[in-house]
């Protein structure tokens, strides 16, 4: 029984740095594909943003100067600003081709966010079809 255990023990030992070395190489992967999605987002909201700016700019610098935390700025109608928010998107969704759809079903405009979207929608399969999934 002990050399089974000291065979047991020497694998380990020996697999241990290979196995941590795969998990911080899919931990980077994941980080990166993270960062890749919230890019992709980014550009998608400063999108619409700018459409509710020009749809509504009264709600829009009143939101602006709520995100800023300033407490100068009067009480936001967030009623108003949702309503406008849902204008803005369907003047969007009016007036510009959907570039791309990732897996979450979220719909990017802008050639930058699809770009950034596809990206990340590939590591992330990358990450379930690769070693990656075997460390979940």
């Amino acid at each position: 029984m002990r050399p089974v255990l000291t065979l047991s023990l020497s694998w380990w030992w020996l697999a241990a740095p290979a196995m941590a070395a795969e998990f911080e190489a899919c931990r980077n992967l994941l980080d990166h594909r993270h960062a890749l999605a919230e890019q992709a987002m980014k550009a998608e909201i400063a999108l619409v943003r700018s459409i509710r700016e020009r749809i509504c700019p009264v709600l829009s610098q009143q939101a602006d100067g709520a995100n800023a935390n300033d407490r100068n700025e009067p009480v936001i109608d967030y009623q108003a600003l949702i309503d406008c928010r849902h204008k803005a998107e369907e003047q969007l969704l009016g007036s510009q081709r959907v570039l791309y759809v990732n897996r979450q079903q979220f719909r990017f405009y802008t050639a930058a966010g699809a770009r950034l979207a596809r990206q990340a929608d590939g590591l992330a399969q990358e990450l379930r079809d690769g070693e990656c999934s075997q460390l979940r």
